[in-house]
């Protein structure tokens, strides 16, 4: 939408029930509309109605951003990491967009990333993608006010392992280590309960790697334990770059390692 609309159409009084009362959600679906109005049927109705009316902006099928009364007829970018939350009832946002969230990210990326239990298509909005993830490890995640609204993501240690497994996801390892470089401290209990939900050696190798490189405070006690866990198989860090061997951690670790830590 662009331009301003000459006119701010006035709404119905149900109208304005259903705006006001889903106004503080910024991001709503269609059963947030039917559990307002309480008649299934008449929720496609008044979503066609705010919508014509420019008091909703549809972001795919069945999912909407109520606009601000001050941005009617104006421009308006809903915020990325609420229309992720907004895209399944189960769901969280993960990986180098928990690390966003967060506040570690050494950048902003235009993917979402969320974690879901079933498969569900991507697509795009506004040049941002939403991406999603599945994955059998659901958990490790909480609660978080942002902008005012609840959302659901990794919580700091479920995102250290997520991004450690699938550096990928992370936005390579550069920015793994650079963001985790940010991170104040860790809870060291919860970390080790979800290694254990994870078991897998390759995540305790490289976990043990990370963290000895990073020095995070309190990390020496996990460090002994996490080493007892190496197993005898060699993993790499990350593929693809030309690697030596760390036998600590019987990991490949890239040879570039020590330049990219240069800037963390």
């Amino acid at each position: 939408m662009s331009g301003k609309r000459e006119k701010i159409e006035s709404l119905s009084p149900t109208e304005q029930e259903v705006y006001s009362k889903l106004y503080s959600e910024r991001v709503i679906d269609t059963e947030d509309v039917k559990g307002v109005l309480g008649d299934p049927h008449k929720s496609a109705e008044y979503i066609k109605r705010l919508r014509n009316k420019g008091y909703l902006q549809k972001i795919r099928k069945g999912l909407y951003a109520v606009v601000p009364p001050n941005l009617i007829g104006e421009e308006f970018k809903p915020d990325k990491f609420l229309i992720a939350s907004k895209t399944r009832d189960e769901c969280y946002i993960s990986y180098h967009s928990a690390l966003e969230l967060h506040g570690l990210s050494q950048s902003i990326h235009n993917t979402v990333l969320v974690t879901t239990k079933g498969w569900t298509d991507s697509f795009s909005f506004q040049s941002i993608t939403y991406k999603f993830v599945t994955t059998k490890y659901y958990f490790g995640f909480e609660e978080m006010a942002h902008q005012g609204v609840r959302v659901s993501v990794s919580d700091r240690e479920k995102t250290f392992l997520d991004c450690t497994r699938r550096i990928k996801h992370a936005g390579g390892l550069e920015e793994l280590m650079k963001s985790l470089n940010n991170l104040p401290s860790l809870d060291w209990d919860k970390l080790g309960n979800y290694l254990k939900r994870f078991d897998e050696k390759k995540l305790y190798q490289k976990t043990g790697f990370i963290l000895e490189s990073l020095d995070i405070r309190g990390s020496e006690e996990t460090l002994n334990k996490l080493e007892e866990k190496v197993g005898d198989k060699t993993y790499y860090l990350e593929r693809g770059r030309e690697s030596s061997f760390n036998k600590k951690w019987n990991l490949m670790i890239p040879k570039n390692l020590p330049e990219l830590m240069r800037g963390a």
